[in-house]
């Protein structure tokens, strides 16, 4: 078995995908969590406990923490992470590894892929600026990113409907690592020993 930790379906949908892309058969995969990145961090003792017996990875967005390094030491809190636990922070949020897929993510909103940032790490709020993108996306697909002109929330309906399809079909994860470091360093580190630990 192998544990997975997410925020939200989004998040889930990424993890899925660089699980199978190291070889991790889909039938070995739980999934946990996608309550928000508060509820990993309370439940972080019963994952560590739980890396003790099978691998466990958890992804969180780092938002407006300094640096990942801090939000791990903040989250662990002292705590002794085992080889079979693996921490991943997305810098800021996923969606800067799903734009990090320039050509991919054009393609997929109808879009010229200059207009996407080369390095999807220093936009401070990937999610505001995946929106905006969106507003240049072609008529379906504004509907269902963007919130209706009157509504409370951030996003449209089917905003995780259409961005989990996109990262099933369409996000090559290879070529967002060649420009994201926090992914590179994600899909590194599946690819080493926290899948030998299987």
């Amino acid at each position: 078995m192998f544990l997975v930790a997410t925020e939200d379906a989004l998040s889930e949908a990424v993890a899925r995908k660089l699980l199978l892309g190291a070889r991790v058969r889909e039938r070995e995969i739980t999934f946990v969590g996608k309550k928000g990145s508060g509820y990993l961090k309370k439940n972080l003792k019963k994952y560590l406990q739980a890396s003790n017996r099978f691998p466990v990875l958890l992804l969180t967005d780092l938002d407006a923490a300094r640096c990942a390094p801090s939000l791990v030491a903040e989250w662990m809190d002292g705590e002794r992470a085992g080889p079979g636990f693996l921490f991943r922070v997305a810098v800021r949020e996923v969606e800067a590894w799903l734009l990090a897929d320039r050509r991919g993510f054009a393609e997929f909103l109808g879009v010229s892929e200059a207009k996407i940032e080369r390095d999807t790490e220093t936009i401070a709020d990937p999610k505001r600026y995946l929106l905006e993108l969106a507003r240049l996306a072609r008529r379906e697909l504004r509907r269902g990113l963007l919130p209706a002109p009157d509504a409370a929330a951030r996003q449209g309906f089917e905003y995780n409907s259409l961005l989990c399809g996109f990262v099933t079909e369409k996000w090559s994860e290879k070529r967002a690592a060649s420009s994201n470091r926090s992914l590179r360093a994600a899909i590194e580190r599946l690819n080493s020993g926290v899948i030998a630990a299987q």
